[in-house]
């Protein structure tokens, strides 16, 4: 729906004219008279005006004041990239929301509406600390974690856009080659990186093509400048000189630095054949390297590098050094890579570490078959009775005698069956006892009887 607003608005604002032969013109009437009406159309990237007898017209229609208004605020989606939640607001509040207290009854209401619940929602991602790049939002943690291809990203996609000029010369590759320039140097590990270095390769050609025309055309645009300056006045033929030397001086300190940053390809200018020359030179050596880069070796490599850094985030320390010393393998000139590969080492061992210090102060579990029973009935949900005599009266336990850590304590030390029936064996004796006086007894009796005979 979104979409369908943005590329159907310049249609939306629109004056139409439908001819009685069935064309139809779209676009926006310049005059009319009582003969015909002028109206300008888009034609690809070209304006043109079209007059049109009025005896041909079988329908104008006008667009409305609010027809036109919002299909200019349809050109809002979708939003722009990298906006912060003030832009939104300001957008909001100076373009959307007005729209609605001016024509609260247009039939294009729904359509505003939906924009300025769009923009609302980006709004609130753009507060909590997102950027939309490309349109993708990206969160604050993996800017972040993420912050070396984030940068990255931001400059590569100017990178492209240069490549992608919509004017007539074409895009600009000079320009986008210094910004991958940059790229190589200072985050060759980048997947970004190897993106530009895609799009560039793609785009050689057309320099090459650019520098052999412009050394072509050299003289002749020099004679066409020296044949303009004649005609100048005095004023302004110095302001002529003046910016010829002013181009010259910025070609120079250009130069300078692109010695400073080792740049393959040096700056030129269109006047300057020396410049000229010496850049289709270098663009050879240039594109012989870059053809020869192992692309698809660097994008593994690349890819290993952000997945360390996702790894590295998430604490999984051995795997984001398994995956920055496979990255350091094919990048060696990154010291950031280095570096990530070296704290993740040290990160990997001093969790290694913490996490043998955390089992040895585990205790050692209980091996006392007795404890072990009680805590298997306390673990069944049964409670343990006290040990008892056979009389029913519970039974007093002796404790262990201390013993040494080098003394071994045999297994069979404690009888608790033992301790359990000693009153036993004290009525067993009780009883023997009093068989024995009856015993005794008797016989006395038996003396006495035998004596009265």
């Amino acid at each position: 729906m979104l979409a369908l607003l943005a590329s159907a608005g310049l249609s939306m604002a629109g004056d139409i004219i439908k001819l009685k032969s069935g064309e139809k013109y779209d676009g926006k009437i310049l005059s009319e008279s009582p003969t015909e009406v002028a109206i300008e159309i888009q034609v690809g990237r070209i304006k043109e005006t079209k007059k049109v007898a009025r005896k041909d017209i079988a329908e104008l229609v006008k667009a409305t004041p609010d027809q036109i208004e919002s299909a200019a605020l349809a050109k809002l989606l979708p939003s722009k990239d990298m906006m912060s939640d003030a832009e939104y607001q300001n957008i909001l509040s100076e373009k959307l929301e007005p729209f609605l207290k001016k024509y609260p009854v247009s039939s294009y209401k729904a359509d505003v509406e939906t924009i300025i619940k769009t923009y609302k929602e980006e709004m609130t991602k753009a507060k909590s600390g997102a950027k939309k790049l490309e349109g993708v939002w990206i969160s604050p943690a993996e800017l972040d974690w993420n912050a070396y291809n984030f940068e990255a990203r931001l400059r590569r996609v100017e990178l492209e856009k240069l490549l992608q000029s919509d004017k007539p010369e074409g895009g600009k590759p000079e320009a986008a080659y210094r910004i991958l320039a940059e790229l190589e140097a200072s985050k060759p590990a980048s997947v970004e990186t190897v993106r530009g270095f895609e799009l560039f390769k793609a785009a050689l050609p057309e320099l090459e093509r650019k520098l052999d025309r412009l050394v072509l055309e050299n003289p002749v645009k020099l004679k066409i400048r020296a044949d303009s300056a004649k005609t100048l006045s005095a004023d302004e033929k110095k302001q002529f000189d003046e910016g010829i030397k002013k181009d010259e001086a910025d070609l120079k300190l250009r130069l300078e630095e692109d010695k400073k940053m080792k740049l393959g390809i040096p700056s030129f200018n269109e006047y300057d054949l020396k410049s000229l020359t010496e850049a289709k030179a270098a663009f050879v050596k240039e594109a012989a390297r870059i053809n020869k880069l192992d692309l698809a070796g660097m994008k593994v490599a690349a890819t290993a590098f952000q997945t360390g850094l996702k790894n590295f985030s998430e604490k999984s320390y051995l795997s984001a050094q398994k995956n920055f010393e496979d990255a350091a393998k094919a990048f060696p000139k990154d010291t950031f890579v280095k570096e990530r590969a070296d704290l993740a080492k040290k990160a990997a061992a001093e969790a290694a570490r913490a996490n043998a210090e955390a089992t040895a102060a585990k205790p050692v579990p209980v091996t006392d078959p007795a404890a072990k029973t009680a805590d298997t009935k306390s673990a069944s949900g049964k409670t343990s009775e006290p040990a008892k005599t056979a009389g029913g009266a519970p039974v007093k336990k002796t404790p262990a005698p201390e013993t040494s850590p080098s003394e071994e304590t045999p297994a069979e030390a404690e009888t608790p069956e033992a301790s359990s029936n000693l009153p036993i064996f004290l009525i067993a004796g009780a009883a023997l006892l009093l068989l024995t006086l009856l015993v005794v007894k008797m016989l006395a009796k038996k003396k006495a009887a035998a004596s009265d005979e």
